[in-house]
């Protein structure tokens, strides 16, 4: 990781550094820094972590750690060369290509996906429908795409798949719009799986962070909607952690800091992202399947995030999510490894997300967050030439986890009577 200066970084875009700390992000001095939003994550063990520090803060990030005899050193210097170089290369490489001919081989704006979305609701036959469940406070539709054969009969398992609800995890509206693909015009997964189940899918559940994320410099690595709270505080001040506004046992592990990156806003569903998909996930009704992607960190998450207990059917949690971690590791030829568990046990408090409402207040029967590739080398800035091969493992995870709900196809549970399938 070399300290390159780069003229795609704006002349606004004071460097950013990123920190290896002798501590863990528990330890109450960092723990103090991330809610004043003077560091932000990277990654994060039991001993050590990785924190990104603005150049303006500097000072009083090395003063607080000095202070409580925390070992430190700058492990990048200027970690916005690399987003340049991301940049640079996304630039060199961009062209033209039909909306139809989506492919996943690059990062796609997002004018890109929503082309593609309308291209899926114009030539399915009814299959995909593209709902608008909110507007942002930029004027952007929050897109829920519907995929449902309407000729099957019988009961669906009902199955919601969130990406994008941070705005620097690009992976994660990429991997969502891959298996919305596989769901629209997979022969095999029309044949086994679709008949059986109902689905819908959010491909991009923060629009306005995901557009600002392209613009270059320093927002490249925003996390946050784009909501103004305050004219008089610098830009960085701005925004909501989308995935800290859900009603359920709202604040723990959160922020009431608007400068943070955990802000959690003023009050529970204060954001039309959040208040617009959950009266649209009201609507559809109870869930069998509730996915939201993430990265990074290769661990599929369920509840509860605001406590180590387990809920009541961990086992069935556990049981289900290691369909994932098996297709994975078949697909990687076992390169790739997956941890499993409860999200507050292996990743500390956090409260507010979509997985723990979805679960706790709507009823989902499963309900996961899965932090996709990687571990942490390049943690937000996931190379390109990674895309397909993490997109395609994760469909076979999802697809591996469905169809062992369904008793049908890749994954069913052939010993069991199909008559029991609902019951899972």
């Amino acid at each position: 990781m070399a300290d390159n200066k780069n003229t795609l970084v704006s002349d606004g875009d004071r460097p950013v550094q990123l920190w290896r700390v002798g501590a863990s992000l528990q330890h109450p001095s960092l723990q103090h820094l991330l809610l004043q939003g003077l560091i932000e994550k990277w990654a994060d063990d039991a001993t050590s972590s990785l924190v990104m520090v603005r150049e303006e803060d500097v000072p009083e990030v090395q003063a607080a750690l000095q202070e409580e005899q925390v070992e430190y050193n700058v492990a990048v210097e200027d970690l916005l060369s690399l987003v340049a170089a991301e940049t640079e290369h996304k630039m060199r490489g961009r062209r033209k290509r039909e909306i139809e001919r989506m492919d996943w081989n690059s990062y796609h704006a997002l004018e890109d996906i929503e082309g593609y979305l309308g291209w899926l609701n114009a030539s399915t036959n009814g299959v995909v429908q593209v709902l608008s469940a909110a507007t942002t406070q930029e004027g952007r539709p929050v897109y829920v795409v519907r995929v449902n054969d309407r000729g099957a009969t019988g009961p669906k398992k009902r199955i919601w798949i969130e990406g994008g609800i941070h705005a620097r995890e690009w992976i994660s509206p990429a991997a969502t719009t891959f298996i919305l693909h596989q769901v629209a015009t997979n022969p095999d997964w029309q044949r086994t799986i679709l008949p059986h189940t109902e689905w819908y899918f959010v491909p991009v559940a923060n629009p306005d962070g995901y557009a600002h994320t392209f613009t270059g410099g320093r927002a490249r690595l925003w996390r946050k909607n784009r909501r103004v709270n305050d004219n008089a505080l610098p830009d960085r001040c701005n925004g909501v952690d989308l995935n800290r506004n859900w009603d359920l046992k709202w604040g723990v592990g959160a922020s009431q800091n608007p400068c943070s990156e955990l802000y959690m806003g003023e009050v529970p569903f204060s954001e039309a992202e959040t208040t617009g998909l959950k009266y649209f996930m009201e609507r559809v009704g109870p869930l069998d399947l509730f996915i939201t992607f993430h990265s990074y960190g290769q661990s599929v998450l369920y509840p509860w995030g605001w406590t180590k207990d387990p809920p009541k059917n961990a086992k069935m949690l556990h049981r289900v999510g290691r369909r994932f971690l098996e297709a994975v590791q078949h697909v990687s030829k076992g390169q790739v490894d997956y941890t499993l568990g409860g999200s507050g046990a292996m990743l500390g408090f956090a409260s507010g997300a979509t997985d723990d409402w979805a679960y706790g207040a709507l009823g989902a029967k499963h309900a996961y967050t899965i932090e996709l590739r990687d571990t942490g080398h390049y943690g937000f800035l996931l190379p390109e030439a990674q895309i397909g091969s993490t997109v395609r493992e994760t469909a076979a995870g999802v697809q591996c986890m469905v169809t062992y709900m369904i008793n049908n196809g890749v994954c069913a549970r052939r010993r069991r009577n199909a008559r029991n399938r609902n019951n899972v």
